[in-house]
This record gives C-alpha cells, sequence and structure tokens, in this order.
C-alpha cells in the first residue's frame, strides 16, 4: 500500500495532508512512534507523538525522516498556527478528536489489510486481529462496532468508552443479536437488507430505544462473508461516517476471508463426520468418539423441517440455512454438548448421545423450545425424534425414522408439532405401503385409474364417492351424511363406479388396496 491509497482508505476525517511528495507514491509497510532509542526506516509512517510541528523539534524529526527514507510523518494538527519549513518528507496532521493510540491501531490495520491482500496462503485469523479491526472501524466511523460471521455469531466488537444500548450490549454477550430483534430486524425488512443490497449502507433508526445503526455487508466475489454495524455513539452518524463505512467494508475483506476459511475447515471437518453417521460410515467412528459421540452408548437422530422463503435468491437461502444451523447447534448443545446439526438433503439433522432409555423418551419434550423459538421468529418449522441406537450401522435407521415422521407430519400440517415413532406409529405402518403403490403398473392401478378418467371427462365424483365410502367402513347412513345424499342415490352412485371400474366392494383386499391408492393418490404418488 503506497501513501495515497492510505489516505484514500482512511478518508479525510482522521489525517489532513499538509505535504504530499512524489504523489503520494512512497510505500507504507509499518506505522511506529517516534522512539529515540529506536532508529526510523525506509517505509515506515511515523507518528511524532509528543512533537509540536510549530517547534525546532519537529524538524529535527523531518530531518531524520529524510536520510531515512521514512514514507511520512503524521504531527498533531496545529489547529491555526503558521507552520514552515516542514519539508524533505511528507507531513500529515492529526485531527484533535482522534488520540495517538487510535491512530496507530487505525493505519496498522489498514496497512495489515493491504500485506494480507498479497499474501496467497490465507492463515486463520487469530481473534486480537478481529478486535484490532473492530477498533480500526470505530476510530473511522465513529461509534459502537459489532463485526458479524453469515450465521449473525459476533466474531468481535469495539465500544472505545461510547455508551451503548441494551440490544448491543446483549448481543456483545450473548455473542449473537438478541432472539426479539431477529424476528423485529427480519419481520420488518429493515436491518437485514444488508444480503440484499450488498454495496449499500442500510440505516435502522426507526426504533425506539434503539441507538441509530448503520450496517453493511462484507462480501467478496459475489459471496457474503458477514456484515459490520455500527451503532451511534458521542456523535450523530451522518454521510461521512456511511463514506466511511464502505471504505471499512472494504478494508474488512482479507480479515473475513482468513476467518472464513478457518471456520470453513473446522465446520466442513465435523459436518463431514456428522454425514458419515447418518449414512452408516464405520470411517468416521473414531472421529465420532473423539468429539464425544460414542455409539455403544447410545445415539439418536432428531430432525427439523424447515420451510424456507423460496422467493429469495440462492445467496439468501444459504446465509438463512447457516444462521438457522447456529441457532439449532446451541439448542441441540443445550441437550448435550456433543450433539451436532447438520444441513442436508432439505433437512437439519442432529445427532445427539441418548445414554439411557430415559433420555430418548424425554428428548421429544425437550425439542419443544427449540421449535417454539423457530415459532417465534416467524419460521414453520417440524421435528421428529428416531429411535435410539447403539451401533453405528443402525444410526441410518434412526435418520429413516426421522424422515418418515417429517412425511407425515407435513400432511398433517401444523407447524411446531414434535414426531415420534409412538405417536405417529399408525401413519408410519401404513406409509411403506402407499410408497409401494407408486411401483405398481399400470395394471395393477388401472381400476382406479377408470373412475379417475371419468371423472375428469363428465365431472362426477365418483373418486370422492368411493373415499368416503371406505373412510366411513361401508357404512351407507354415515356416509351419504358426509357427502350430502339420499342414501338410495349413494347406493346408486356406489353400483355405477362398480359397473364402470369392475371393483368389487364385497372383497376385503380389495378396499384395503383401493384405500392404500386413494392415500397415495391424496400424497401425490398415486
Amino acid at each position: 500500500m503506497n501513501l495515497s491509497e492510505l489516505l484514500a482508505a482512511v478518508g479525510p476525517a482522521p489525517l489532513r495532508t499538509h505535504l504530499l511528495l512524489d504523489g503520494g507514491r512512497a510505500t507504507v509497510g509499518d506505522v511506529v512512534i517516534t522512539d529515540a532509542a529506536c532508529p526510523m526506516a525506509p517505509g515506515q509512517l511515523v507518528l511524532a507523538v509528543g512533537v509540536d510541528a510549530c517547534t525546532s523539534a519537529a524538524r529535527d524529526v523531518l530531518d531524520q525522516a529524510g536520510r531515512a527514507g521514512v514514507a511520512a510523518v503524521v504531527f498533531r494538527s496545529p489547529g491555526g498556527r503558521q507552520v514552515t519549513g516542514l519539508g524533505g518528507t511528507s507531513v500529515l496532521f492529526a485531527e484533535d478528536h482522534i488520540g495517538w493510540a487510535q491512530l496507530l491501531v487505525l493505519l496498522r490495520t489498514l496497512t495489515s489489510a493491504a500485506q494480507d491482500q498479497l499474501a496467497e496462503t490465507p492463515e486463520r485469523t487469530p481473534p486480537s486481529s478481529m478486535h484490532g479491526l473492530a477498533d480500526a472501524i470505530a476510530v473511522m466511523v465513529g461509534g459502537t462496532v459489532v463485526l458479524y460471521d453469515r450465521a449473525h455469531r459476533v466474531i468481535a466488537y469495539s465500544v472505545r468508552g461510547h455508551e451503548i444500548d441494551d440490544v448491543r450490549r446483549d448481543a456483545i454477550l450473548g455473542k449473537r443479536t438478541p432472539e426479539q430483534w431477529i424476528k423485529r430486524f427480519t419481520v420488518d425488512r429493515s436491518a437485514y437488507q444488508t444480503y440484499q443490497n450488498p454495496d449499500d449502507v442500510i440505516r435502522v433508526d426507526k426504533y425506539p430505544n434503539l441507538r441509530t445503526r448503520l450496517r453493511i455487508a462484507i462480501h467478496a466475489g459475489g459471496e457474503i462473508l458477514g456484515e459490520i454495524s455500527v451503532a451511534e455513539g458521542r456523535h450523530p452518524l451522518g454521510g461521512e461516517a456511511e463514506e466511511a463505512l464502505k471504505r471499512a467494508a472494504a478494508l474488512a475483506v482479507p480479515f473475513m476471508l482468513r476467518h472464513r476459511t478457518a471456520e470453513d475447515t473446522d465446520r466442513s471437518t465435523r459436518w463431514r463426520m456428522l454425514r458419515g453417521l447418518l449414512a452408516g460410515d464405520p470411517g468416521v467412528a473414531s472421529q465420532a468418539t473423539q468429539a464425544g459421540l460414542a455409539p455403544e452408548k447410545g445415539l439418536a437422530v432428531v430432525g427439523f423441517a424447515v420451510h424456507a422463503d423460496e422467493r429469495a435468491d440462492a445467496t439468501v437461502r444459504e446465509v438463512f440455512a447457516e444462521r438457522l444451523v447456529h441457532l439449532l447447534s446451541l439448542q441441540m448443545g443445550s441437550l448435550d454438548p456433543a450433539a451436532g446439526v447438520v444441513h442436508t438433503d432439505g433437512a437439519y439433522y442432529a445427532v445427539v448421545p441418548t445414554r439411557t432409555e430415559a433420555i430418548h423418551e424425554r428428548l421429544a419434550g425437550r425439542l419443544a423450545p427449540a421449535l417454539a423459538q423457530l415459532v417465534r421468529l416467524d419460521i414453520d418449522a417440524r421435528a421428529a425424534v428416531g429411535r435410539r441406537v447403539t451401533d453405528l450401522a443402525r444410526l441410518p435407521d434412526s435418520r429413516r425414522d426421522v424422515d418418515d415422521q417429517l412425511v407425515v407430519l407435513e400432511r398433517r400440517g401444523a407447524p411446531g408439532q414434535v414426531g415420534t415413532r409412538g405417536s405417529l406409529w399408525a401413519e408410519l405402518v401404513v406409509l411403506p405401503a402407499e410408497r409401494a403403490v407408486e411401483a405398481l403398473d399400470a395394471e395393477l392401478g388401472g381400476r382406479l385409474h377408470r373412475l379417475l378418467v371419468h371423472d375428469e371427462r363428465n365431472g362426477t365424483e365418483f373418486v370422492k364417492t368411493l373415499r368416503v365410502y371406505l373412510e366411513q367402513f361401508g357404512s351407507i347412513s354415515a356416509s351419504a351424511d358426509e357427502l350430502v345424499l339420499h342414501p338410495n342415490t349413494l347406493r346408486h352412485r356406489l353400483a355405477r363406479l362398480t359397473e364402470l371400474s369392475g371393483i368389487d366392494l364385497g372383497q376385503p383386499a380389495q378396499r384395503l388396496a383401493l384405500s392404500l391408492q386413494l392415500r397415495a393418490l391424496a400424497h401425490g404418488r398415486g
């Protein structure tokens, strides 16, 4: 990064240019404070702390800087006093509102980011670097800063002496935005518009007891990496703050890329292990044991079916899924710290240790808070608990239990329900038979098909009549009441449909077969 690029990144608020030599092309490699014990070196940006720009001491500093090939020297702003004779190297003035420590953090963060962009191999970003980035953004924009990842977890923050509101405090302490505010921002389509408009600064200022916020997405190559939220501090966040936040979002990219790479590596390793468990892969047994998931002590699969907004674009859906995995991971972790959540094949699965049958039996009740939280966030969700197994090879059976239960719960249509094998046993018994109907050839389904075709062509209701009659166990009176028909009319209609189709309603096997075909038809399998 050269001096002119650094000045463009910093913006006009903290620094003012007094003298810029060679168009600011000097390379800046480090930011240091004047120290007689440490000689100046080429490429340094020197902060002349305690040196008055209007004195001979300032000229001595500049003479040393010129001989050493320093990129620039920064003095405290002279505040309207006359400054003469500052030549030989570029000279900048730091405005009074920014402290030397703040300026050092800001300038070092900017130069560090530029060096990271040139590095070929991203490495894990230490927490101190992320908090240093937050401090730098706080200086640039003016306010309290929180850096979020895509799942809306707090990565780093900077308060720097500003007063904060309750929402900011709770977000920092809880490592994520409080649930009720996630819901409000989502329903109002306010703060979270950053992902819809990643290059825009979103202003959030219509909520009582909530300080004005500026938010912007951090993105690279079309991928959302996270976002920055700046809450108003001592001074209003005006147009200059918005421009500074845009520069900060670009500054944050290399930091977030390194953080994301490290997080992705850890997360991908765990997700591969969980998917292997769900598939019954014996090769992940050692990983599972290290993670605290010992099959011989008992495991069960828990699943969640969640309806996402199909109108949202792929990026928004991906971010939603990531946030939901994080939310469910917190809930499942309260059941057992070793429980893990993975999103695969359109559902969210957790592998949960169930060391006793009693623990397994209580799982359904303990899922209720997780579902209630999703419902409070206006997320349509259902959950299911699979069988308890003590053999890794049988864990896929527990997952199949979950998948079947979620199918049944989806048919029932009520969000917030938790299914178990015991509560849904009847539908689970019939479900495999319904699926078998799908594989039947046309000849075996021909009798019902003839009635369907006749109804479509002639506007009759033979299929509906047959379904009601079978559901009412062949009771003429009950069926007639439901269909609002005279019993004799119903008898005539039944005679006519048997004549058309060749069905014999006196045969128990035919009645059972037709019931299954009609169930499959109702659920899109006939």
